[in-house]
């Protein structure tokens, strides 16, 4: 499980975040509950190792992805929905 009630419960996180399905269905919930917080938590955890990676295949400058993903970034859904998509895709 990625979340819980309120808070992100990131246990093993290589072996969680490779099963895109429940990485999906946890960014999903947290959409569903409004809670951005969460969502962005744990979109971040997910693509920490491949950030560089996922921001060439996006077509996003690496640090548009850092400012997207961290407490002071307030991305546009275009931005995020690239990043995801990218991130499924790799």
């Amino acid at each position: 499980m990625l979340k819980t009630g309120t808070t992100t419960e990131l246990k093993h996180p290589g072996k969680v975040f490779k099963d895109h399905k429940k990485v999906g269905t946890a960014l999903l919930d947290c959409l569903i509950e409004n809670d951005t917080e969460a969502f962005i938590e744990i979109l971040d955890a997910y693509l920490r190792i491949n950030r560089r990676l996922i921001a060439r295949g996006a077509d996003l400058a690496r640090s548009t992805v850092q400012q997207a993903l961290s407490g002071k970034g307030n991305p546009t859904l275009k931005t995020l929905a690239k990043i995801v998509h990218e991130a499924v895709a790799t």
